[in-house]
């Protein structure tokens, strides 16, 4: 068991090693010189083996980090599971699966509604004031926006701020609704027994 608890403690550190590494890598992480080099020497080889994925990667977006720390985040939260309990039943493997998938998609949900949120304040004070900052904001949410407007066709009347509204109201919907539901699914599968 002591062991078991060295390793989990290890898979702790690395994912807050991990997650300084994805937040710095946004910046520009040369300016840390050695220290970057020795961070992306310690985290690059994990994460290489998730940017290998293809459907991870859609255009702009490259969603492997998330993977490679919801990975990470299961096999502690198993680990964690035989040091209290002495075993792993299916329905909480199964629990904990669930748990973590709805853990990323529940970041790409708040991710692109704050983004979502953000694009609309333009928009409302009717400024252009920091257009670049927000055509790099229009460059994330586009991607979202332009599904939605394939899925539901407003009008010839409806322009980019309906579908933009839209978006962010099936966005806030998505994420009250996954909540609620996850929150069962995952009690279920954690009673089941075996």
């Amino acid at each position: 068991m002591q062991v078991l608890q060295i390793v989990y403690a290890i898979i702790i550190v690395y994912v807050l090693v991990l997650s300084l590494r994805i937040i710095l890598g946004w910046f520009v992480p040369q300016a840390l010189g050695r220290a970057w080099e020795i961070l992306r020497m310690i985290t690059d080889p994990y994460l290489d083996l998730f940017r290998r994925i293809r459907f991870l990667r859609a255009g702009i977006f490259d969603f492997s980090p998330i993977a490679a720390v919801l990975v990470l985040v299961l096999v502690a939260d198993l680990i964690g599971q035989l040091v209290n309990w002495g075993r792993i039943t299916v329905g909480f493997f199964l629990a904990s699966a669930f748990a973590a998938a709805w853990s990323g998609a529940r970041f790409l949900l708040l991710l692109f509604l704050i983004v979502g949120v953000l694009r609309t304040i333009p928009i409302l004070f009717r400024t252009t004031a920091g257009a670049n900052m927000w055509r790099v904001v229009d460059l994330i949410i586009q991607p979202v926006v332009a599904w939605v407007m394939r899925i539901f066709r407003l009008g010839a009347r409806a322009g980019y701020t309906q579908h933009l509204l839209l978006t962010i109201g099936l966005l806030l919907v998505a994420w009250l609704t996954g909540e609620f539901l996850v929150r069962q699914i995952v009690y279920g599968l954690s009673l089941l027994p075996f």
